[in-house]
């Protein structure tokens, strides 16, 4: 992440009614769009980082929103594909407690279970000892593993958006708005 001094210098900083108006060319609006994406560009990072990548999907799933302004309360969202959270905080298996929350119903998808395991496995470039691709019988085997087993953990997110996040975004606004200011990361799934 660029220091705020950098992100500051980039800026335009106006009058202070120009830099907190709701106006996407605004002073605070530029300088949130700067952070958001350093953000994503982090959670990018650690896909990679954590081998939760092999389709690129959930990278390229998580754009953001755009900033709003309310009153004294200043938003920016961030949006990922619901299952964000599996990668994040892994999958309980009906055989493995991973300490996972419990998900509950997930919304239908583009593709069933099985059509996912085909796609994650052709992504991964899986190979059979033969030559030849039994996608049925070799999906059907690793979707079973997967649901009795679970998934891992791999705080991809969680290792991005936390306390040190918030403090390194509180400094650049603070300076910028002349006033202390509370960040709250609200995830919606909670």
């Amino acid at each position: 992440m660029p220091s705020e001094a950098d992100i500051l210098r980039k800026l335009n900083l106006g009058s202070s009614k120009e830099a907190l108006s709701g106006d996407p060319k605004s002073p605070l609006s530029q300088l949130l769009q700067l952070q958001v994406q350093d953000i994503i560009d982090e959670l990018r990072k650690n896909l990679v980082k954590y081998d939760a990548n092999a389709s690129r999907e959930l990278a390229q799933g998580i754009t953001p929103t755009k900033t709003s302004v309310k009153g004294s309360e200043v938003s920016v969202e961030i949006k990922a594909p619901f299952y964000w959270k599996f990668v994040n905080y892994g999958v309980n298996g009906t055989l493995v407690n991973r300490g996972a929350p419990n998900w509950g119903t997930q919304p239908k998808g583009q593709y069933t279970f099985s059509q996912s395991m085909k796609n994650w496995e052709r992504h991964r470039g899986v190979t059979y000892s033969n030559g030849q691709s039994n996608w049925i019988s070799k999906s059907h085997v690793e979707g079973m593993g997967i649901k009795e087993r679970g998934q891992i953990a791999r705080p991809f997110y969680s290792d991005v958006v936390n306390e040190t996040l918030i403090r390194e975004l509180e400094e650049p606004i603070s300076k910028l708005m002349k006033q202390a200011i509370t960040i709250r990361i609200v995830e919606p799934w909670k």
